[in-house]
């Protein structure tokens, strides 16, 4: 059988494809295209250049303190389930429209890309959740599985679980406007994360949890009746 000529671009781009990998895409299905096309161009360009993109704002302190965090809660839990890369490639990229944030594999780097334009709480809560997908990839090839363990690490790891009790010790399932600000300001989380880390506790039902996710009522701001805890910052 007479072969066909190689396209030595072809191969490169096979190549490339085998080791490229979205993990964990945030926001809906009409973000992935732009996380996708964004992580392409930049791990292009560092096959090209072997050089970090220019336009990141940090590179290593945020995340090497969140996998710190991550890790010393996966031991201390006796889970040891969390494997990370030895380089990892992070960081936040400004005016990039319809970015959402994603974690990725290239080769044997992590990456974890976030938008700047977060607020600090989401930041700090998607780097956590993001940082947990890259440990815990070699286990869990099912994207849905995967963010949906990394959300139970990342969260175990910045709420610890007698901090929660303080407010969902009494098995509640209905929850004010006051109560949810109070949370959120509490724990510098968003409330339906603080009520995932319940859940995970047995504290609230996932009936309790999806009344609450379709709840449509506001926030408010209240006056806090506890002093501001630091633990998720």
């Amino acid at each position: 059988m007479k072969k066909g000529r190689s396209n030595p671009n072809q191969l490169q781009i096979d190549f490339l494809a085998a080791f490229r990998q979205i993990l964990i895409s945030l926001g809906s299905s009409e973000n992935l295209p732009v996380n996708e096309s964004l992580f392409m161009q930049m791990t292009d360009q560092w096959e090209n250049t072997r050089a970090i993109p220019v336009d990141l704002l940090f590179t290593k302190s945020p995340v090497e303190a969140t996998i710190f965090r991550l890790q010393k809660a996966d031991i201390d839990s006796g889970t040891n389930q969390l494997r990370f890369p030895a380089e990892l490639i992070a960081g936040e990229i400004r005016g990039e429209k319809g970015l959402t944030g994603f974690s990725a594999k290239f080769r044997e780097q992590g990456w974890i890309i976030l938008p700047a334009e977060l607020s600090a709480m989401y930041k700090n809560l998607f780097l956590n959740i993001l940082a947990a997908s890259v440990g815990l990839e070699h286990l869990y090839p099912v994207r849905k599985e995967l963010l949906a363990e990394a959300e139970r690490v990342a969260l175990a790891a910045m709420l610890p679980e007698t901090e929660v009790r303080k407010f969902f010790g009494l098995r509640l399932s209905r929850f004010p406007d006051s109560f949810r600000s109070e949370v959120a300001n509490y724990f510098n989380l968003p409330f339906d994360y603080v009520l995932k880390r319940a859940n995970h506790l047995d504290m609230v039902s996932e009936q309790v949890v999806e009344e609450a996710r379709t709840a449509t009522q506001p926030l408010r701001s209240t006056v806090l009746r506890r002093p501001q805890s630091s633990r998720a910052a």
